[in-house]
């Protein structure tokens, strides 16, 4: 498989879950652009409690010039009801330790409202944790 040479994403709101699948080595305009789209389907959600699910196993890491970007986008989607982010990644450690870095409980100043993360190598293992946490990509009627 061959990767877009300035990664590639996408997005898609089910039920109470926004999904997230990354390819491809990410850089600013890759991370603004997801951003700023990312900012416009959250407002789907008013405000009410929602999750993340992002699937990054074909995602092949970010420039560090991206890394503020995504720390304020997570931090602006708690402001907005994220409650849960649920990441799929293969067994490798270092995409883990670049996302570490953008967990929003680096900056003790800042509110965290609830929000949790967790780490999976497989989706549906991902899926069971967040429809647990009340949170699933099924719209319940």
């Amino acid at each position: 498989m061959r990767f877009p040479k300035y990664g590639n994403y996408a997005l898609d709101v089910s039920g109470n879950v926004l999904e997230v699948f990354a390819t491809g080595a990410w850089n600013l305009k890759t991370a603004e652009a997801f951003t700023e789209e990312m900012h416009d389907l959250v407002s789907r959600f008013d405000d009410k409690p929602w999750a993340a699910l992002l699937d990054g196993r074909r995602w092949v890491l970010s420039t560090p010039d991206t890394q503020q970007i995504i720390v304020d986008a997570i931090k602006f989607s708690i402001t907005k009801g994220l409650k849960r982010s649920a990441y799929v990644l293969d067994t490798g450690m270092v995409k883990r330790a670049q996302l570490e870095y953008t967990h929003p409980a680096k900056e003790r100043s800042f509110d965290l409202n609830g929000y949790e993360r967790n780490y999976f190598q497989h989706y549906f293992a991902a899926l069971n944790w967040l429809d647990k946490e009340g949170f699933s990509p099924i719209a319940k009627t």
